[in-house]
């Protein structure tokens, strides 16, 4: 009889997390259409063209770490199209430098903080004792990268059968830590409709902040799980119901980020599931009224 309960609350749980994950799976919608399609749209040719490519990543993500600078991203934007316009869209050895000596005048050389700076080339002739981590251009021209950044990623998986060697190189880049490394891989996993069946290390798609962390913990019953732990459930949990862990994770963070706001507010709504569905709704219906009214 207990082993029978026991079975019945097991199914429970399970039935309870089936049901969370798909609603955050639906809640992706949101961030793919009002965020992710916008801003990879702005570079239609990311996957014919080096400097589309490296315009998505340096003006969406090699910045996004705690403590940085908002504009740094549309500075390195603008500094990388003003090498490409000086050097008659060639990128070659030269832009290393120019492309940081441009950032640094556009943004008057005020808290560029050099050293975790995804532009900031090892070569720069100073005296500060940084590592040599190279900044993304180098590592680009360096490894004769073609024809893009994206597709060049996109075959890193496909050809190894695994995500490691694309999580690794994005990882050499200075600045550029485990969180910034699955956001960009995860977003570039779905706009370039990489197929995922059987792939290694998928965990390795699962950026991990405060959000996610909280939510799955949550869900999990279980507060001592570390970020790699965290990011494993998500993929384990969400494929043994035929879910898109990428998406759960995408519709965790918009819910929690845009919905909710605060972590009072997200424990609430994470008490009572009809309650984060009527959040969704009247978000929903005021995304639907700014549309018909402006």
């Amino acid at each position: 009889m207990l082993k029978t309960l026991g079975d019945i609350l097991g199914l429970k749980i399970m039935s309870d997390n089936q049901q969370w994950l798909q609603l955050f799976e639906q809640i992706s919608c949101f961030y793919r259409q009002m965020l992710l399609l916008p801003n990879w749209g702005k570079y239609p040719n990311h996957s014919r063209d080096i400097w589309d490519s490296l315009a998505i990543f340096l003006g969406e993500y090699a910045f996004e770490r705690q403590g940085r600078h908002p504009d740094y991203f549309h500075a390195a934007v603008d500094a990388l199209f003003w090498c490409k316009q000086e050097n008659n869209g060639n990128l070659t050895h030269n832009v290393i430098s120019d492309i940081w000596q441009r950032f640094s005048k556009l943004l008057k050389n005020h808290k560029l903080n050099k050293k975790n700076n995804p532009l900031y080339p090892n070569i720069e002739p100073d005296n500060k004792r940084f590592s040599k981590e190279p900044s993304v251009i180098e590592v680009v021209i360096n490894r004769n990268i073609t024809p893009s950044f994206t597709t060049y990623l996109q075959n890193q998986i496909n050809q190894g059968g695994n995500i490691q060697n694309a999580f690794n190189l994005l990882k050499s880049i200075r600045g550029v830590g485990d969180k910034v490394a699955s956001l960009y891989l995860r977003d570039l996993v779905d706009i370039m409709n990489i197929s995922l069946n059987n792939m290694q290390d998928r965990f390795l798609l699962q950026p991990i902040d405060i959000w996610v962390k909280r939510t799955v913990n949550n869900l999990a019953a279980n507060q001592n799980m570390n970020k790699e732990e965290v990011a494993e459930w998500v993929v384990k949990t969400a494929t043994g119901y035929n879910i898109n862990p990428e998406c759960v994770n995408m519709g965790i963070w918009f819910f929690c980020s845009q919905v909710v706001k605060s972590e009072y507010k997200l424990n609430m709504a994470l008490a009572d599931f009809n309650s984060a569905q009527k959040l969704v709704n009247d978000f929903r219906k005021r995304i639907q009224n700014v549309c018909q009214n402006c």
